[in-house]
């Protein structure tokens, strides 16, 4: 009974991805991401959806993850590949109600980079790898964000590579205003 109880829900799950636009493989993805994320300490819930198909990661799966502390988290990008020492390009879009937005001159606006020598990792010590770090650690996260300036004011700061990044965090609420491109 048990196990075909787990097959319906599977089923179940197949069918609302393919409802909202997944494609089968898609749907299982975001199924497998959801149940992997559910086995992290402290995870209330979390939503996993196929993303409407702009983004340029491997992974197309959206997630929010609520915690049992009240705070909450959403990642684009998400798939097999961000659970595992070199994750795919995971981008965060809220934590705790703030939203990051990162611009170079060489690429477009777009939310921060949870890769170790992406553009939000180098902040947290040790850097943050994957989705399960970032979700172990929200509380650390949430707090780093919280001291970002708001939108349109910014931070900047040189990679290593030398490339030059500005960076601020908007409200959820409000929309998003992008700092200036540091061309020189």
């Amino acid at each position: 009974m048990v196990g075909a109880s787990r097959k319906w829900r599977s089923v179940a799950v197949v069918a609302a991805g393919l409802a909202a636009g997944c494609t089968l493989a898609g749907s299982r993805e975001a199924e497998f991401v959801r149940a992997n994320i559910a086995t992290i300490s402290g995870v209330k819930s979390v939503e996993a959806s196929c993303a409407s198909g702009w983004l340029s990661a491997k992974s197309d799966v959206c997630v929010t993850v609520a915690m049992t502390a009240g705070k909450e988290l959403r990642f684009i990008g998400v798939g097999y590949h961000s659970f595992d020492a070199a994750p795919s390009r995971v981008r965060l879009t809220a934590a705790g109600g703030r939203s990051p937005l990162v611009v170079s001159c060489e690429s477009q606006s777009g939310f921060a980079d949870l890769d170790r020598s992406g553009l939000f990792g180098h902040h947290f010590s040790p850097a943050i790898e994957a989705v399960p770090e970032a979700i172990l650690r929200s509380g650390d996260v949430v707090e780093e964000l919280e001291f970002w300036p708001q939108c349109p004011q910014f931070w900047e700061l040189a990679s290593e590579q030398g490339t030059t990044y500005r960076y601020c965090a908007h409200a959820s609420a409000k929309p998003a205003e992008v700092p200036p491109r540091p061309c020189s």
